[in-house]
Order: C-alpha cells, then sequence, then structure tokens
C-alpha cells in the first residue's frame, strides 16, 4: 500500500515515503466443506469459495518519491503497476515528454492535474485491454494516487491525486502536516492528540529539520508497528525523504543507495540524515 508523509513548513515542503512493495495473487477457488442444515440437523457436504487476495512477495527497494521537473516533489502509492509498467516510470516518461515539447507549467496544482489525466487515461485502456470498464468496480475504489508537492508562486501546497472511476484531487495550502496511503498508525497517533489536549505538535513553529524528523517518525513507526503484528507487512524497506523550496530545486535529504545511482547526484546533495 505504501505510506506517503508530507509537512508544510514556513521554509519549505518536506516529502517522505518508504520503499516496500508486494506482489499479491488473487485466489477464486470453491473447496468442499461440512455444514449443518438448520432444517433438518444433518451435516451435508456443501461447495464454499474463497476469494481474496494473498502474499506472494515484497521487494525493499522500489523508488516511491522522485523530483519532477526540478522544482517538485512527488510520492506514489496504492498500486505500483499499470499494464506491464510503474506507475514510477510512467510519470518520469511524461515528465521527459514535457521537457522534450519545452512546455512549461504554471504551479504544482496545474501539474498534479495534468498527471492525473494522463495516468487515468493509460489506465482506462489498460482496463480495456483486460476486458473491463471503470464502472465494474465500486464507485469509491482506488486504484492508486499520488502527492504532488510544490508550489503555485509563493503559495505550498500538496495535492494528492485520486484515481478510482474518476480522478479525485484533495489540495493542502494550511501549515501541517499530510499522509497518504496506509495511515493507520498515523491516524492512531493523531488521534491519541485529540484525546489528551495539548500534546499535538505545533507545526507553525517546525524548522526544517523537525519537519524532517516528523515524517521519518510517522512512517517509521508505521513500519515498526507492522513488525510486530501478525500481518503482512506493506510499509517498509528504507525512508527516503526530500525536500520542495520556493527558492530552489528539488534536494535529497535521504536516498536509498539504488536512487543515489539512478539520480546520479543531480538533484542536490545527497545526505545520509
Amino acid at each position: 500500500m505504501t505510506l506517503i508523509v508530507s509537512v508544510i513548513s514556513a521554509d519549505g515542503i518536506v516529502i517522505a515515503g518508504d520503499s516496500l512493495s508486494s506482489l499479491n495473487k488473487q485466489i477464486n477457488m470453491n473447496k468442499p466443506a461440512e455444514a449443518k442444515c438448520p432444517n433438518c440437523g444433518q451435516m451435508h457436504t456443501v461447495k464454499v469459495n474463497f476469494q481474496g487476495n494473498i502474499g506472494q512477495a515484497t521487494y525493499s527497494h522500489t523508488e516511491k518519491v522522485f523530483p519532477f521537473l526540478e522544482n517538485f516533489g512527488i510520492g506514489v502509492f496504492g498500486s505500483g503497476l499499470i499494464g506491464s509498467n510503474s506507475v514510477n516510470f510512467l510519470i518520469r516518461s511524461f515528465e521527459h515528454s514535457l521537457k522534450k515539447e519545452n512546455k512549461f507549467i504554471d504551479g504544482v496544482t496545474n501539474l498534479a492535474q495534468d498527471i492525473g489525466i494522463h495516468l487515468h487515461n493509460l489506465l482506462k485502456k489498460q482496463i480495456e485491454i483486460e476486458k473491463k470498464s471503470l464502472k465494474d468496480f465500486p464507485k469509491n475504489h482506488t486504484f492508486l494516487g499520488f502527492q504532488v508537492v510544490g508550489y503555485d508562486e509563493f503559495q505550498p501546497k500538496i495535492i494528492e491525486v485520486s484515481l478510482g472511476r474518476n480522478v479525485i484531487s484533495k489540495p493542502f495550502d494550511k501549515l501541517g502536516c499530510y499522509a497518504s496511503g496506509n495511515r493507520e498508525v498515523v491516524t492512531a497517533i493523531w488521534n491519541l492528540y485529540k484525546s489528551k489536549p495539548g500534546i499535538h505538535p505545533i507545526y507553525e513553529v517546525f524548522s526544517l529539520q523537525e519537519a524532517i524528523d516528523y515524517v521519518d517518525f510517522l512512517i517509521s513507526s508505521t513500519i515498526s508497528f507492522q513488525r510486530f503484528s501478525p500481518i503482512t507487512a506493506n510499509v517498509g524497506g528504507e525512508i527516503d525523504i526530500a525536500l520542495v523550496r520556493p527558492f530552489g530545486e528539488f534536494q535529497w535529504i535521504r536516498q536509498k543507495p539504488l536512487g543515489e545511482l539512478l539520480e546520479g547526484g543531480k538533484h542536490g546533495t545527497t545526505k545520509k540524515h
């Protein structure tokens, strides 16, 4: 599922995500089972249908947070594939086409809208290839989503985009923290703040370092919770953290070694926090 966490502070936007991806297999099988008839009281053999997903494998080095056009940051969650291509690859391919055509993107709001429409069109085509339609899925079903962080002029914004039957965008522009994906542990922590007045973080006075530490805390807490729970983890691996400021390019704060190799040190100085 993934967990993407971003903080809007007075000096910049911090975005972070885990690196774990999982491969699930859908099962649909009939199995005989013994059941007692409520009418006659006798035991009968009946067929029981089992449906669901089972985890097949997990991978710990997925690139979920990355730069876009030097001045924006993106974090993806949900399904990591559309067809045989990763969402990361499709978004970076879209970035490449914008650069090739020398197209200018005016702010983070317009960028989030353009990426959302582009990916949704690809999603619809893939579903058609599979002989299905978006209408075959529940109205509230979300295939995948992403956060886009950056600025509209000097206004910091986090745009959460969810792709289901439609493209749904949620903009956030207040000083604070915003999480997408597997929010279970994050929500529990935030509910604790609500239950005890006076312990809520004061985001308005967060320095960049405190914003960095806080996103690390929330994702690390989720990873630790899942580690000690008898469940299949869907948040894990190394935590990538990046910074976007109004007067500078996207900058890595912490990046896994594979990411450093792929980026080639192009977007700021890579640091181990």
